[in-house]
């Protein structure tokens, strides 16, 4: 049986070519590595599983995090609402990039 799952991301724009995956007997769906790596999706990804009608939405689910912007040529954490960064966090990242 042969079903036609839709995989929508807010950030991605554009259309993707339409795509045809088949349901193994255990119900499970392979996602094509095109729209993977397209959507950065990796195997631990949550996705939301939407019924529309006669169709089915796959809704990546991400995390809040932080993202890193360059500001006067020096990189800048910019803030999320409810996180905090410590010194701990700082040395953390500092020392992962000494190894």
């Amino acid at each position: 049986m042969a079903l036609a799952v839709v995989v929508d991301h807010p950030i991605v724009y554009g259309k993707v070519p339409s795509m045809m995956v088949m349901i193994d007997k255990a119900g499970r769906v392979v996602i094509p590595k095109d729209a993977r790596d397209r959507l950065s999706l990796t195997p631990d990804a949550e996705l939301e599983v939407v019924v529309e009608g006669d169709s089915i939405r796959l809704v990546p689910q991400r995390v809040a995090g932080r993202r890193f912007r360059i500001v006067d040529g020096f990189p800048r954490i910019e803030a999320v609402e409810g996180m905090g960064i410590t010194d701990a966090d700082v040395q953390a990242w500092r020392d992962a990039d000494q190894r």
